[in-house]
């Protein structure tokens, strides 16, 4: 599934499974913006993988990069009004590959139990269309 997610998010809209990885962690944070290390934390990169990730997204206008208010030192990385868009479209391609390739081939009773827990999990996660609940 992973490999189908990566082939279609780049064919669709320029950008592989990671960095989906990288814009859908930004956008459920306060802000939608995070310290680099503490993306690279959640996301499970090491810091150069981190920066080569948000270096890449910033180059074509998905993040920013920011001076930390709390700090002063380290760097915020924040998603761009583009990488809102470009984000929202490329989830419209995630949930049908999910759906296609995992959700369909589970009977109705077990995927209204998967939607229960991640209601329960995520409050609004599956009851509302776009997430996180704007």
């Amino acid at each position: 599934m992973m490999r189908e997610l990566d082939r279609a998010l780049q064919a669709d809209h320029g950008f592989g499974v990671d960095a989906y990885g990288v814009l859908i962690t930004l956008v459920g944070s306060p802000g939608s913006a995070l310290p680099i290390g503490e993306l690279g934390e959640q996301r499970n990169l090491t810091p150069s993988g981190v920066s080569r990730s948000v270096d890449r997204l910033t180059k074509t206008g998905l993040v920013e990069r920011r001076a930390n208010p709390e700090d002063g030192r380290s760097q915020l990385v924040g998603l761009t009004e583009r990488g809102l868009t470009r984000l929202r479209a490329a989830q419209v391609t995630h949930h049908r590959i999910v759906r296609d390739l995992l959700l369909d081939r589970l009977g109705e009773r077990d995927v209204g139990r998967l939607a229960g827990l991640w209601e329960k999990a995520m409050p609004g996660a599956v009851s509302s269309p776009a997430w996180p609940v704007p």
